[in-house]
């Protein structure tokens, strides 16, 4: 299977979340400005807590126009034509860029805690309410013209993931790179380096409602995910694939497809 080709060192121990905020060296400001601010300045502190708590809630075109105005401030970059929706939450804003007309719908989590992670968006990106972008160690990169439906969640856990462009993807579909090792058992799961390969989405792809991706995994451009997959290996070109574990059942590339399926 493709998310079990790579086998790291399994001695390596993995820092959790948990180790971040039990350190005794650091204050709890420290540790909140590292994981949600991204800087360690007061400056930065001040100016990630003001924009957000006064921008954030305001809704409708006043809304918008004033997160599109400031945000500047706080996002690596904010193209033209994008807009922000109210209750976003940015974690580590100063490593997220978003590329011209995107649309970042209500309650959309982007946290790019964990250097060295970014997030990295292209052009005429559209991101559904209640989805989550969200990076351990790794990055999520983006392509042109992608549309990701509500209560997704896409995570870069130890490898990267990216994403090509002109993809749809259904809503409440999960997208995680990174395995937990699980050969030693003097280690917890949880603290063992897993399979660190990400996760690579072609251009022009098709994902279905509810659909789980897995570390390893490599779709090929212009393929179909039917709704509810779990995909554990990659996906040829033009493929079309369904069930639990996902299974190829046409092409697109033959006649009978093309007629529909």
């Amino acid at each position: 299977m493709a998310y079990m080709r790579k086998i790291p060192d399994r001695t390596m121990f993995r820092e959790t979340l948990v180790d971040t905020l039990s350190r005794e060296t650091d204050s709890s400001l420290q540790k909140y400005q590292s994981l949600f601010v991204g800087g360690n300045s007061l400056t930065d502190l001040l100016k990630y807590e003001l924009l957000t708590i006064f921008f954030s809630p305001v809704p409708g075109a006043l809304g918008f126009l004033l997160r599109k105005v400031f945000y500047r401030l706080l996002l690596a970059k904010v193209g033209r034509g994008t807009i922000i929706g109210p209750y976003v939450t940015l974690r580590c804003p100063g490593r997220i860029a978003l590329g011209n007309n995107n649309f970042i719908d209500n309650n959309v989590v982007l946290d790019a805690k964990g250097a060295p992670s970014y997030i990295h968006l292209g052009d005429s990106v559209l991101i559904g309410k209640n989805t989550i972008l969200s990076c351990a160690s790794a990055t999520i990169i983006i392509g042109n013209d992608v549309s990701i439906g509500p209560g997704c969640y896409i995570r870069a856990g130890i490898g990267p993931v990216k994403l090509g462009s002109h993809l749809t993807i259904g809503s409440h579909t999960t997208i995680i790179s990174g395995n937990p090792g699980y050969q030693r058992l003097d280690i917890p799961m949880k603290r063992q380096l897993g399979s660190v390969e990400g996760i690579i989405i072609g251009d022009d792809v098709w994902i279905g409602v509810g659909v789980r991706v897995l570390d390893g995994v490599k779709i090929g451009a212009g393929s179909i995910i039917g709704a509810g997959a779990v995909v554990l290996e990659d996906v040829p070109d033009y493929a079309i694939v369904a069930g639990v574990p996902a299974r190829i059942i046409g092409s697109r590339t033959t006649e009978k497809s093309r007629r529909g399926f």
